[in-house]
């Protein structure tokens, strides 16, 4: 069954959530500059037109209406009210054909968390939730602190204890993207090797390995230290693979942890309170379908569920996509455009997993040529300044294509790079090229590793990686650069164009790495 938007499945829910979005969506869309608009000639689909796109002040009040809906972890109201603004966004966009496909999945919400002395003489301020982690109830837990440095493994002796652990401080540089890039774009060598690439969410992997042994062993609730200032610790939303465990969790920054590891060292006992709760709830993935000369299909994809504006506006640049693709003549296009905008990145992949299985044996799958997925784009960089915040470098966020060794591919994403004028950007093979494409098993950190890692269909994935990617309640509107926004979309639309133009066997021909 395919739903619309104002059928009543979860709707008293969602209606005051989705009334107050409505409000500031409409006080966004008046200060908008006018659209671009009327068809385009067979031309326009051999060289696309940069000029057909949206001005950047749409781009920004899109921004900044992101920016006011907040976190949108996946099922809730707020991301089912973006859900729904998407579609009438591309509904006005030109796209004709446009339906739902619901996702059941069990949610996981946080109403209320804190950390305090057990005798509630003292309260430790948090840094946020461990989400998917369990719940301790409104009372809470109480229970003796056990310390755990970097690099510990837990035993039996954590087991009823709330155990206070440290994450090991990100030290990426980019040597990451220089060892293994099969095409590199920075001619004004901004990201030379050797340089800092050091991001919070780097510990995203030490944290489910830590998380998997403190449950293993016994443990009663855990603290996770973040090696990192208050305003950059705050509002972590990781990890994300929707594994609900039972040990109950919180964040706390660096200042935070050293007094916890004292107060371990003392004997104390602390009280945690992480009270939440799951439920049944369908999410959608919305589809699009611009028809073109032929049924084979060339998608275009985002996610719409997010911890902020920035993750993800993708979908926002795929309404501009989708405004200059369906004003072209049908027969200028070599493929249909299927718009697939996936609900469940943030929890583990749910959307496209169902896509995935849903459409395993209609015959859609084998029709897919290729896929690109785009996320976060615009991107700037912040990094912590000395005062412990968030502060602009003046550089790009560096970016990356990942896809498989697909000569084809390749070559597009290349081009891609060099037409959008995003430096420092690099072309990046699967980092774990047997990965199955599960969320802790991913091919490569993207949207689009779903799609490649599950089905092995051909899927090139753009995206950014900015320090402040996993944080909710940061502002991102002010972090964009609404040029390279435009200049990437303009870019994206011309990849989707000539790989359309690519034989279908070609985009599959999969080369094996060198020895």
């Amino acid at each position: 069954m395919l739903y619309a938007p104002g059928q009543p499945w979860r709707l008293r829910r969602a209606a005051g959530a989705a009334l107050l979005i409505a409000g500031l969506t409409a006080c966004a869309a008046r200060q908008e500059s006018r659209a671009p608009a009327g068809a385009l000639p067979p031309q326009a689909a051999v060289e696309v037109d940069r000029t057909q796109f949206y001005p950047e002040a749409r781009l920004r009040a899109w921004q900044e209406d992101l920016d006011r809906r907040g976190l949108r972890d996946t099922g809730s109201p707020a991301h089912e009210a973006y859900v729904d603004a998407l579609y009438e966004r591309l509904r006005e966009a030109g796209v004709a054909d446009l339906y739902f496909e619901p996702v059941a999945m069990t949610r996981w919400a946080a109403r209320r968390w804190s950390l305090e002395l057990a005798d509630g003489a003292d309260r430790i301020p948090t840094a946020g939730y461990i989400p998917y982690s369990g719940s301790t109830g409104a009372q809470g837990l109480v229970a003796p602190i056990r310390y755990l440095p970097v690099g510990r493994r837990p035993d039996r002796s954590v087991a009823g204890s709330i155990v206070v652990v440290e994450l090991p401080r990100p030290s990426l540089t980019s040597d990451f993207f220089h060892a293994m890039a099969l095409y590199k774009h920075d001619p004004d060598n901004t990201l030379p090797p050797g340089a800092p690439y050091a991001r919070p969410y780097q510990i995203i992997d030490a944290l489910v390995q830590t998380l998997e042994a403190l449950q293993a062993a016994g443990a009663a609730g855990v603290v996770a230290v973040l090696d990192e200032p208050a305003d950059i610790a705050a509002g972590l939303y990781a990890p994300y693979d929707r594994q609900l465990r039972k040990l109950p969790g919180v964040y706390v920054d660096r200042a935070a942890g050293a007094r916890l590891k004292a107060l371990a060292r003392a004997g104390a006992r602390l009280r945690l309170v992480l009270d939440a709760d799951t439920e049944a709830v369908v999410t959608r993935n919305l589809i699009g379908i611009i028809p073109g000369a032929s049924s084979e299909l060339t998608v275009i994809n985002s996610h719409t569920d997010g911890t902020n504006g920035i993750e993800d506006n993708g979908p926002n640049a795929i309404v501009d996509i989708a405004q200059y693709l369906a004003r072209l003549p049908r027969e200028a296009l070599p493929r249909s455009i299927m718009i697939m905008l996936s609900s469940g990145h943030f929890a583990g992949g749910v959307g496209i997993q169902d896509f995935l299985a849903r459409h395993r044996q209609d015959g859609l799958r084998g029709r897919i040529a290729s896929i690109v997925t785009i996320e976060h784009l615009g991107a700037t960089e912040w990094l912590p300044g000395p005062d412990g915040r968030l502060a602009p470098t003046g550089r790009d966020e560096p970016a990356a294509i990942f896809l498989p060794r697909v000569p084809a591919l390749v070559r597009a994403a290349s081009a891609m790079l060099r037409n959008a004028q995003a430096a420092p950007a690099f072309v990046m093979p699967p980092l774990n090229p047997d990965g199955d494409g599960g969320p802790n098993t991913a091919t490569w950190p993207g949207e689009g590793q779903y799609f490649w890692g599950g089905a092995r269909l051909p899927t090139l994935n753009y995206i950014t990686g900015p320090d402040y990617l996993l944080n909710y309640d940061v502002t991102t509107a002010d972090k964009v650069d609404y040029g390279r926004m435009r200049r990437e979309t303009a870019a994206i639309t011309q990849m989707l164009l000539d790989l359309s133009r690519e034989p279908y066997e070609a985009l599959r021909a999969e080369q094996p790495p060198p020895p």
